[in-house]
């Protein structure tokens, strides 16, 4: 036993020198830029350290080298762009991680201090960045929670669409919002769509008719992705809405941001953070020169600005939004995205309160994986492997190629071999809510294993995006041993897994799903449920799944059928769940 104690210690203090291995550098919030970068003498900024890192490597690395970061928020207000010339080799890798035991946030916020008190419980804060026009933001967290912009009805109220005008922008609602003329105050109409939603602004109000900037919707698509009557909808961003615990609007010619306290709550003594950076980390290579052997380990990500675009958020599907079918299809932007990538990770960390998507593999990227990660609270997509649209790390694709189901225009931009494994992805969607936990398009052999995605307002996972059987780049996906629940739980016509289009040599294995809910504010006649195969779906092996407690059918087709997929082993029960618990 003596002797199996003595391996064992030896073991555990192995694995901690490995954790905490001496780095070549060190970063520390009291350390100085104008320090070594030792332990004992650590820099102060990301930025320093990736300085450094470069010019490790002007030469060429001969060893792995490793950035320990040590406890503490690093606040950025624009994100750190990794390039080939900061990352490592075929051979050598470049790890920025946490000193062991202890924790370190990576954050696009800033904080909100010196709050004063005003009547009827609401506070005040003056922000001369917001008043000098170099500041605006739409989200606002509390002590890690998000906080809703003044709305009326109050959460969860909805009011109803009584009619729409022939260009989607003249709307009678079934109840006034009780304000004065809503125009001049970035006020918005928010609607809940089909499997998506829209936002645009007001340009003018009267009692139950409101005027709007842009056309309500995604145009072109029947009913299903712009105004009609019926739509769920609710009215945000206005002082006079700002009447519950939590609630908040800003003033942008002010520069004024209120909030509305509870009884006896303090402001003062909690934690309020508003983003200012619309991106934390982009690793950017080229079709020539990829980054290469770039690691994350063991860092939190948090706090991402969005702002809506001017033309309005029309959304189409999954994080895809766009004015009109015959416009080109813009994609929501990335806190973390990889483009033109090989054998680059992110493992271990927790990404949460992000203003767009999280996280996002692109044209070129291989070989790269997500793993053991936690998203949370998250505006839109979870994890993305490939898009098509105008995004934040897309502007390699012209003009043509940027309609909604186009596919990669150069065969090497394809993303292939990508791996989302053993991940907990849950609270999507949390600003436009047509998201989804997981999204692969347009890609080859991408690996979707042992995640749990829950608690989705649309679908859990989403794979391919061509409505149709022609032949495109995606194929091979393994979508594996996942649990995926509590989905749709706000929109409709979706479930726990979402496939669209001819994918050969995919695999849908070893999967449970349950808990595809049916929402009271779901529009359209369309059940959810575990699996929904939409139009083209074709070319699966669709194996020992288990599918329950679902609001429609277990399984759904849609201009397929069975005969263009291959079953065995499943178990498909069918339970009927109406609550949106």
């Amino acid at each position: 036993m003596r002797s199996f104690n003595n391996v064992l210690c030896v073991v555990m203090a192995l694995s901690l020198l490995t954790l905490n291995a001496a780095a070549d550098f060190y970063v520390a919030t009291d350390g100085s830029d104008q320090n070594p970068g030792t332990e004992a003498a650590p820099f102060a900024t990301l930025t320093r350290a990736q300085q450094a890192v470069r010019e490790a490597g002007t030469h060429g690395l001969d060893r792995d080298l490793n950035v320990l970061l040590r406890s503490g928020t690093y606040r950025l207000d624009s994100p750190l762009r990794f390039e080939p010339e900061d990352a490592g080799t075929a051979e050598h890798r470049v790890t920025y991680k946490a000193f062991s035991g202890e924790s370190v946030e990576i954050s696009g916020g800033k904080l909100i201090t010196d709050w004063k008190a005003e009547t009827n419980n609401q506070w005040t804060v003056t922000l001369p960045e917001v008043t000098d026009g170099n500041w605006c933001f739409r989200q606002l967290f509390v002590d890690g929670h998000r906080l809703q912009r003044g709305r009326f009805p109050n959460a969860p109220g909805i009011l109803r669409v009584k009619t729409v005008s022939e260009d989607y922008r003249n709307i009678i609602l079934s109840k006034s919002p009780g304000a004065d003329n809503l125009s001049g105050i970035n006020a918005e109409l928010v609607m809940y769509q089909n499997w998506s939603i829209s936002r645009a602004g007001i340009a003018s109000s009267d009692g139950t008719r409101i005027i709007l900037e842009t056309p309500m919707g995604w145009v072109g698509h029947g009913s299903a992705t712009s105004a009609s009557v019926d739509k769920p909808t609710y009215v945000e961003n206005a002082l006079s809405f700002v009447d519950t615990p939590g609630e908040w609007y800003l003033d942008e010619s002010s520069g004024t941001l209120t909030y509305q306290a509870a009884d006896g709550e303090d402001p003062n003594t909690r934690c309020f953070v508003a983003p200012a950076a619309n991106a934390l980390i982009q690793i950017a290579g080229t079709q020539d020169k990829p980054v290469r052997n770039l690691h994350f380990d063991r860092i939190n990500f948090a706090h991402t600005r969005w702002e809506r675009p001017t033309f309005g958020y029309s959304g189409i599907q999954a994080g895809h939004y766009g004015t009109n079918m015959s416009e080109p299809t813009h994609v929501l932007p990335l806190a973390i995205s990889f483009l033109y990538t090989e054998a680059c990770s992110i493992k271990n960390a927790h990404i949460e309160h992000t203003g767009a998507c999280a996280i996002g593999f692109g044209a070129g990227t291989q070989d790269n994986t997500v793993e053991s990660c936690s998203l949370v609270d998250i505006g839109a997509n979870g994890i993305m492997v490939g898009w098509r649209g105008i995004g934040e790390m897309s502007d390699n694709v012209s003009d043509e190629d940027r309609f909604l189901s186009a596919d990669w225009p150069q065969p090497q931009d394809v993303p292939e071999s990508n791996t989302i494994t053993g991940n907990l992805i849950q609270r999507c969607g949390a600003i436009n809510h047509g998201c989804v936990g997981i999204f692969d398009a347009f890609s080859r052999g991408t690996a979707i294993t042992h995640n749990v995605v829950r608690d989705m307002p649309y679908s859990g996972i989403s794979v391919g995006f061509r409505w149709n059987e022609s032949r495109t780049s995606q194929q091979d996906t393994l979508i594996a041993f996942n649990h995926v629940y509590n989905t749709m739980k706000v929109l409709a016509d979706g479930g726990c897994l979402y496939t669209l289009g001819f994918q050969p040599g995919t695999i849908i294995r070893g999967n449970i799903f349950h808990d595809a809910h049916r929402s009271v504010f779901a529009h359209g006649g369309a059940p959810n449920n575990g699996i929904f195969f939409d139009q083209g779906s074709k070319g699966y092996l669709v194996e020992d799944n288990t599918i329950y407690n679902t609001s429609g059918n277990p399984i759904r087709f849609n201009q397929t059928n069975a005969d263009n997929l291959t079953f065995k082993n499943n178990h498909f029960g069918i339970g009927v769940d109406t609550t949106t618990q």
